[in-house]
């Protein structure tokens, strides 16, 4: 027997990646706060407040500049170090260049004078002084970044748990319906049934081996056409299915069995009650950057039997799709006419902007 160990997890996260123009902008700003609070603990005020502000907003700025190059710099050596190791190592680097810095401030303060009352104290005092405030200050913003690397560990691992969850609900849900029809031809067509079965084998293995849960549009397509075959062997003449997709949005990519629950619901709770053959229609778009996805089936008479669905399908698409996008997508449920007679219509709408998002943080495997 032998341990298995959770691998690493990534510890760049632990700190922001200051090689972005973002995240320097934001570290300006803490220093900018920070001189102001200082600037007004100190005891100077009128327009000496204004010169003291603007000196110890441009030697803050100089640390923060500094500091951030740094770190940027360092993230390419701390991805294989602890989290303890890659705090402390931080923390070290922010005092050593603080204190740096500080020294040379105190020489070119000495060499050209810029204020009367700068420097004021000896030199170690002023070393001490700045080392020790860049070590407090530092220490509070390296804290607040670890809490929150912590919280958005505990956030991902909550929701991809529940993704997990929501997923294997799906498939069971697709696989008894499934196996209840390939029981149904065993006896009447063994070769047709033994074509389910291959196609079942199928749709199941693009399942498991597609273990990221964003794909492009057109695995999802495939997968839709494997149920569908299943169905068509049971149903024949009477499920007939009409596609409208433009080559081009087959890359779009998915959450995947988005689609292939709400074309199994057409068909269980629409074609398989029709007296006469149906048309399931399955569109998609792109409307103002959105993809915008359609699944259309007639609607059974009313004399027919009402079968109401324990809405497992539904519900879990609409929950995946809120852990995924948040509110930026939605799903949409009703009734709608055209020139056949009365419709059901199920619409998927999902934005660009999310699409992207997820590419640059990276698919959860």
């Amino acid at each position: 027997m032998h341990s298995i160990k959770p691998k690493p997890k990534h510890q760049l996260s632990l700190i922001p990646d200051f090689c972005r123009g973002r995240t320097i902008f934001v570290l300006s700003l803490a220093m900018e706060l920070v001189a102001l609070v200082l600037t007004l603990a100190s005891s100077v005020s009128g327009e000496e407040a204004f010169y003291h502000l603007a000196l110890l907003s441009l030697y803050l700025q100089w640390i923060g500049l500094c500091s951030a190059a740094a770190l940027c710099w360092a993230r390419r050596w701390l991805r294989i170090a602890r989290p303890g190791v890659v705090f402390f190592v931080c923390w070290g680097m922010l005092v050593i260049i603080a204190t740096v810095i500080g020294e040379l401030a105190y020489d070119i303060s000495t060499l050209v004078p810029i204020s009367e009352n700068f420097p004021s104290e000896p030199r170690l005092a002023f070393v001490i002084r700045s080392a020790c405030i860049s070590a407090i200050v530092s220490l509070l913003l390296l804290r607040y970044f670890w809490l929150r690397h912590e919280w958005r560990e505990q956030v991902t691992a909550e929701g991809e748990s529940r993704y997990q969850a929501l997923n294997a609900r799906i498939q069971p849900h697709f696989l008894f319906n499934s196996l209840n029809s390939i029981a149904a031809m065993i006896s009447i067509k063994p070769a047709e049934a033994e074509m389910m079965v291959e196609d079942l084998s199928d749709l199941f293995r693009a399942s498991m081996e597609k273990r990221n849960r964003i794909v492009p549009l057109v695995d999802e397509v495939g997968l839709v056409q494997a149920y569908l075959r299943i169905e068509k062997v049971r149903m024949a003449e009477r499920l007939r299915v009409e596609w409208d997709i433009p080559e081009e949005l087959l890359g779009w990519r998915v959450p995947m069995l988005a689609i292939q629950p709400l074309v199994e619901n057409a068909v269980h709770h629409g074609i398989s009650k029709l007296r006469e053959p149906g048309v399931i229609r399955i569109r998609a778009r792109e409307v103002k950057n959105r993809l915008v996805l359609e699944v259309e089936n007639p609607l059974p008479p009313q004399d027919a039997e009402k079968k109401h669905g324990n809405r497992i399908a539904v519900d879990n698409i609409a929950q995946r799709l809120q852990l995924i996008y948040g509110d930026r997508a939605m799903m949409e449920l009703g009734h709608d006419e055209n020139a056949e007679g009365p419709i059901f219509r199920a619409r998927l709408t999902l934005p660009l902007a999310a699409q992207t998002q997820l590419e640059e943080q990276g698919e959860p495997q």
